[in-house]
Order: structure tokens, then C-alpha cells, then sequence
């Protein structure tokens, strides 16, 4: 994967590795409910606007917490996400009628 991205200031491998590993950290903090965490015996309780009622969080994680597969994927796709990019924002690419901006317009 490494050898497919291209040598540009900023969409390179180096960001994706500091991506990859960000993604991989915000998944473990991800609270999984009632799993002897205390969330599953809190009330749900209307709460001020500037807190986060953790039970509502913990219920909509998708599954991320629990599936092997998802977990890869996300991963995945953060050591992925800009393989071969040419390093200059799609308004230059379409600007200069470049076969990627016409592919993708």
C-alpha cells in the first residue's frame, strides 16, 4: 500500500499512517453498553445541553465495537483513503480538465 501513494507534501503515506493510527485509537475509546461498565443501570435522563448522555452514545456505536470485520474495515480504509492522490484539491484537477475530474464530475 505504501508503494501506491505518491510523493506529495501532505497525501502521502506518513499522513496515512498518523490517520490509520488515529482511527485505531478513536476505536478503542468507543464506550460499549451494559458490558460491566456501569452505562447499562444509568437512568436515562434528559441532560443539559452541554453534556453527552453516554447511554444514547453507547447504544449507537453501529456495532462497531463488536465486529471483527467492521473494525478492519475502518482501519482499513484510513491506510487506504488517499492512495494516489495527486496532492492538489479536485477545483485544480477540474480546472486544468484533468481524466480524473471528468471521471469523477
Amino acid at each position: 500500500i505504501a508503494g501506491m501513494y505518491r510523493d506529495n507534501p501532505f497525501h502521502n503515506f506518513q499522513h496515512a499512517s498518523h490517520v490509520t493510527a488515529s482511527v485505531k485509537k478513536l476505536l478503542t475509546r468507543i464506550v460499549k453498553f451494559g458490558e460491566g461498565n456501569g452505562l447499562a443501570a444509568r437512568r436515562e435522563t434528559q441532560l443539559a445541553d452541554n453534556h453527552v448522555n453516554l447511554v444514547d452514545l453507547a447504544r449507537h456505536s453501529y456495532g462497531i465495537t463488536s465486529d471483527p470485520l467492521t473494525q478492519f474495515a475502518v482501519v482499513f480504509s484510513a491506510i487506504i483513503h488517499d492512495v494516489d492522490h495527486p496532492g492538489v484539491p479536485n477545483a485544480q484537477l477540474v480546472k486544468e480538465k484533468t481524466r480524473n475530474a471528468e471521471i469523477y464530475k
